[in-house]
């Protein structure tokens, strides 16, 4: 079984050694290169917070994230690595976290119309059922037209900035 210690908070440089199976040379230089501030001194040594001395022992620099890029591991890494992204993606569709494109994109296009059309008619049924003059339903089909055309300009930005991603990625001939 495991060594059981009473907790202290703030850990030593030999502890941190011990835990990360290094040198104490070493993690101490990965702090100090780190500049790291202890967070207090207990029996004349310097102790850390795990959680600002980790990253700088394991050799990441700050805002750097532990990050695997597939195309640098072993062809059998590679496939279990896309395998579990695969997996991933599935289960997260089954819980409903993930919609797929299609979908999403046939929901959008069904808002759409219904706010168009909802925007078409409004005119109408406030003139049937308001009795508005034709000056007030002038005014209302005017913020109609302005509002159907920032949505279909909203529209065509996303659609602009969609197909430029895409497009970033595509070599011109």
């Amino acid at each position: 079984m495991g060594e059981v210690r009473e907790f202290k908070a703030g850990w030593s440089i030999v502890r941190l050694s011990e835990e990360f199976e290094m040198d104490r040379r070493t993690v101490a230089r990965r702090i100090r290169d780190a500049r790291i501030p202890p967070a207090g001194v207990r029996n004349g040594y310097d102790v850390y917070q795990l959680a600002r001395v980790a990253p700088a022992i394991l050799g990441f620099t700050r805002g750097e994230v532990a990050t695997v890029d597939p195309r640098d591991l072993p062809p059998t890494e590679r496939r279990a690595y896309f395998q579990s992204e695969n997996e991933r993606l599935e289960a997260e569709k089954t819980m409903a976290r993930l919609v797929p494109a299609a979908e999403m994109e046939a929901d959008y296009a069904d808002l759409v119309g219904t706010m168009v059309q909802f925007l078409n008619d409004l005119p109408q049924v406030l003139a049937r059922d308001c009795e508005l003059g034709p000056a007030q339903l002038d005014r209302i089909q005017q913020a109609c037209d302005e509002a159907r055309e920032a949505l279909l300009s909203r529209l065509d930005e996303r659609e602009a900035l969609t197909v430029g991603e895409i497009g970033d990625d595509l070599e011109e001939p």
